[in-house]
């Protein structure tokens, strides 16, 4: 394979120049679309749009309850919280603990728009990162089509959507990327943009410990440019002692959590991954439209074909030699084509390949949640197939057409958004409720109780869930513990006369059953209940079930 590697070391100078040409030559309307800032300015508002819309109608589901359960704490709650049980998302606890805190003092219950709310804007800032990182570093097209195709995408709706860490950690990780390509390509080296890398790229391993395999994709990426015969290589050679100073400090950075993480391993639910799982990721990311998924890989790889085609004097020329093809010869910006590509695959591939090989033994990485991280680089990976179509109509309609198709799974996205429904069965009890009545939750080692007690908090009516029900524990307990309660409690028929001989009725709640075994001694002592009191209503959901008995 012939290369590059002869081309004087100002050819990326000499592109810009070329580029600043092209650009003069434009139509002037092209030329304002092309050099103003309302592209990026378009894809945030599409963004906040699709991740505002519906936001707080889903229920909070019991990951999510966990989150503003643990940063609603004090301050020093939640820092023993972190560094005892919770170090994974340790910077997303922190800065939802003072968001919280903010928007309580301005008279917000943490209701779910408001704790949400954090999520849908940093991932909406993370599609403004993919659209700059495919503008500046390949063309508008493939900006807009990226760009489109990840704010549209139903696994990153998902967590832009969700209490949880991932939405910041999207838009750490896409601005550690953009970073690094700023610093490999620069004509002089910024600072600056170390700083920046150094921060974000620690911070993001703070948010999500998983971040750490993107962040050695960045090594191996690196390590390809300086030995691949691209147009980058003189650059990154010119650059690797900085990054290497500022690889070690980021390294020493993260030896608290690390150290932290290394006994509080809880992926043992995960299950060993085989081929299927790892087919079934590509499926969740294309929202379950099997033509989707075929045109986005389809796209992917005719991206990693090209580059190759590109970079390969032997192969390129017999397709350039085509008079539909010679224009791409022509185009400056796909000198940079094959660098930029392998530093996206390397992204999409390494955490994908290393997470399954790792989850083969007893830390498990490998499920989606995990592997929203890859969605940036793949379509980006998609939208670069773009720069290979010579002509301009045909280039427009695969845009449109490919928007068209991955749009169909966001109509069914917010369909079926919610993963569990815990508002509804508490506003029932809510509105049921009368004073000295009793609760009991089964099992509060899954959450039942917690699930109850935060929609309890967030929209008060007065009632609060009694401590001393049989069963009852506060969930602070085990994160600052990692002991749960005596959930068991809760079924105990001789603790249940006692505790109604206090109370003239009884909410008997049932939550998040696990297993048969569970679900056996629930109905006994349902039955040991009908006996005894008087059965008065229930609500029933997917995910909770309330009984009200009445003492005879």
């Amino acid at each position: 394979m012939q290369s590059f590697s002869k081309e004087l070391p100002s050819s990326l100078e000499k592109q810009q120049n070329e580029d600043d040409v092209s650009t003069r030559r434009r139509s002037l309307p092209g030329r304002i679309i092309m050099e103003s800032w309302l592209p990026g300015v378009l894809v945030v508002c599409v963004a906040l749009g699709l991740n505002f819309y519906r936001l707080g109608d889903p229920s909070l589901w019991f990951d999510e309850i966990l989150s503003v359960t643990r940063a609603i704490q004090p301050l020093p709650v939640v820092w023993k919280i972190i560094w005892t049980t919770q170090p994974n998302m340790a910077l997303y606890y922190l800065l939802l603990h003072f968001w919280l805190d903010v928007t309580n003092a301005l008279g917000f219950a943490p209701t779910e728009t408001v704790v949400r709310l954090p999520s849908a804007i940093c991932a909406a800032l993370s599609a403004l990162v993919v659209f700059q990182m495919g503008r500046r570093y390949l063309s508008l097209s493939v900006a807009l089509l990226a760009s489109g195709l990840y704010v549209i995408n139903a696994l990153q709706l998902t967590y832009a959507q969700e209490t949880r860490s991932y939405g910041l950690q999207l838009l750490l990780l896409s601005l550690a990327w953009y970073a690094l390509l700023n610093i490999l390509t620069q004509e002089k080296l910024s600072w600056r943009w170390l700083v920046v890398y150094g921060l974000t790229a620690t911070l993001s391993v703070y948010t999500q410990i998983f971040s750490l395999l993107v962040l050695l994709s960045q090594v191996v990426a690196v390590v390809c440019l300086l030995v691949l015969p691209t147009t980058w290589r003189e650059r990154t050679r010119q650059r690797f002692r900085p990054l290497l100073f500022c690889g070690i400090v980021i390294g020493i950075l993260m030896v608290p959590i690390l150290l932290a993480s290394r006994g509080n391993d809880k992926t043992g639910w995960i299950p060993i991954p085989d081929l299927g799982d790892a087919l079934h990721v590509f499926t969740v990311i294309s929202g379950d439209k099997r033509l989707y998924e075929v045109i986005l890989l389809g796209l992917c790889l005719l991206s990693m074909i090209g580059a190759l085609c590109v970079q390969s004097t032997w192969l390129r020329t017999p397709l350039l030699r085509l008079p539909a093809f010679a224009s791409l010869d022509k185009q400056p910006r796909l000198r940079q084509f094959f660098p930029v590509i392998v530093v996206l695959a390397c992204w999409f591939v390494i955490p994908f390949v290393l997470s399954y090989i790792i989850s083969q033994g007893s830390t498990r990485l490998f499920i989606p949640r995990y592997l929203v991280t890859i969605v940036p680089p793949l379509m980006l990976l998609a939208g670069a197939s773009c720069m290979l179509i010579p002509w301009r109509y045909l280039r427009v309609t695969l845009i449109v057409g490919a928007l068209f198709v991955a749009s169909w799974a966001v109509p069914l996205y917010y369909q079926s958004a919610e993963v569990e429904d815990w508002q509804t069965p508490t506003a029932w009890l809510q509105d049921h409720y009368q004073s000295g009545d009793g609760m009991v939750c089964y099992d509060n080692d899954q959450g039942c109780e917690v699930g109850i007690e935060y929609y309890l908090r967030a929209y008060p009516t007065g009632v609060t869930f009694p401590e001393d029900a049989p069963g009852a524990f506060p969930w602070v307990h085990y994160d600052t513990t990692n002991q749960l309660g005596d959930s068991e409690s809760a079924l105990d028929t001789t603790q249940l006369a006692a505790y109604m001989n206090q109370h003239k009725r009884l909410f008997f709640i049932v939550a998040r059953l696990s297993n048969d075994d569970q679900v056996a001694r629930v109905k006994a002592t349902q039955q040991w209940l009908n006996s005894h009191y008087q059965y008065q209503d229930q609500v029933t959901t997917p995910t909770v079930t309330i009984y009200l008995y009445k003492v005879n």
